[in-house]
Parts: C-alpha cells; structure tokens; sequence
C-alpha cells in the first residue's frame, strides 16, 4: 500500500481551521471542559508546539539550501531563513514554556472536583 502524504498547503490549511477552532471553543462564553480535558489540551498543545517548530525548521532549510532559489537576492533568501529559524525557536521555546507549567496545571486541576468545568 502506497504511503499517502497531503501537500503542505493541505496540511498548513488543516492546521490552521484546528488551530481556529480551538481558540474559538476556550474563549469564554464558549462550552465548559473539565480541568483533566484542559490538561489533555495543553499536553497536546506542546506537542503540536513542537511539531509546529520542526516544520519552521524544515522550512527553512528548504529555502536556505534551495538551488533554485539562485536568482532570488542573497539577503531577502537570507533574512527569509533567519525569520523562519527564529519562529522556529519560538514555537520551541513555547512549547517548552506550556510543558514547565504541566505539573502546575496538574495541581489545580487536583485542587477541584473532576468534574468541574472551566
């Protein structure tokens, strides 16, 4: 059976309409999730933090490497690589950040009954 793999753009979209979806049902106002749920969000959110700073990365050292990005000027190629480099760290470091507050999280979410929603 052939490998089946989605065209980045694809990928990218579906990312982002998640991603949108997500930010859209833990805006107040919208429907309650028990802290144990909240706590799954933010374990999964490190790790798509983390995937998300691996495809900046990998972004990168596609335009960095590029041969056929010759004729492109050297410094806008330059400035490109930097910028997806540092995004790149950021999301790492994000992600680093959401897992330092895990056993926090996990302390409140202790601290009330489990099935209260938030």
């Amino acid at each position: 059976m052939p490998d089946l793999t989605l065209p980045p753009t694809v990928v990218a979209t579906h990312l982002r309409s998640c991603a949108d979806e997500l930010a859209a049902s833990l805006r107040c106002g919208g429907p309650g999730a028990t802290t144990a749920e909240l706590a799954d969000v933010v374990a999964q959110l490190v790790a798509g933090q983390e995937a998300i700073s691996h495809a900046l990365a990998g972004l990168a050292a596609r335009v960095d490497g590029s041969p056929f990005l010759a004729a492109a000027p050297p410094l806008d190629v330059e400035v490109v690589t930097e910028v997806l480099r540092a995004a790149a760290i950021a999301a790492r470091c994000s992600a680093e950040a959401l897992d330092e507050v895990t056993p926090s999280f996990e302390c409140v979410s202790e601290s009330v009954a489990p099935d209260t929603r938030l």
